[in-house]
């Protein structure tokens, strides 16, 4: 009985396997913060995307450039590797450290965006690796946003 299990089990695992992967897809930034701890002013957000994929995938590289009213402020990459549950959305936490010079750089255009409540332009670009049992795809990402201000927090 275990052997007829194990032989209809086989065939539905290599067809799910075998499915093509698909790209994640984003869906919005949130939690914008700004803090300055020191010399070493810090933006803190979420980037929350959605599998497509009929099965959990493990996303596995992620390098980003970050850019806000086209300076380029830094780049990241996925500290730990992050789980994407079947066909749901989740949040990956983006920290970036930055220097006082690159803010400084911002400040005129954010006084206008400040004034216009156009919001701040954020441009993420860069590629992503997705793993699912043995199959691995690398993906571009490439993300143009505009941040509201008034869900900016302004920390210490």
């Amino acid at each position: 009985m275990q052997y007829r299990k194990l032989l209809l089990f086989i065939p539905f695992s290599l067809l799910f396997s075998c499915a093509p992967l698909k790209p994640l897809q984003y869906r919005s930034l949130n939690n914008f913060s700004f803090t300055a701890a020191g010399n070493t002013p810090q933006i803190t957000f979420d980037l929350n995307l959605y599998n497509p994929n009929s099965l959990g995938a493990k996303l596995k590289d992620f390098n980003v450039d970050i850019e806000m009213n086209g300076i380029k402020l830094a780049s990241a990459q996925l500290a730990d590797v992050s789980y994407a549950k079947a066909q749901a959305e989740f949040a990956i936490p983006i920290n970036i450290n930055t220097t006082a010079e690159q803010l400084a750089q911002l400040l005129p255009a954010g006084l206008k965006m400040f004034t216009s409540g156009d919001g701040i332009p954020v441009h993420l670009q860069g590629n992503l690796t997705v793993k699912k049992f043995i199959l691995r795809k690398t993906f571009p990402f490439d993300v143009q946003e505009k941040v509201d201000l008034s869900k900016i927090r302004l920390g210490k």
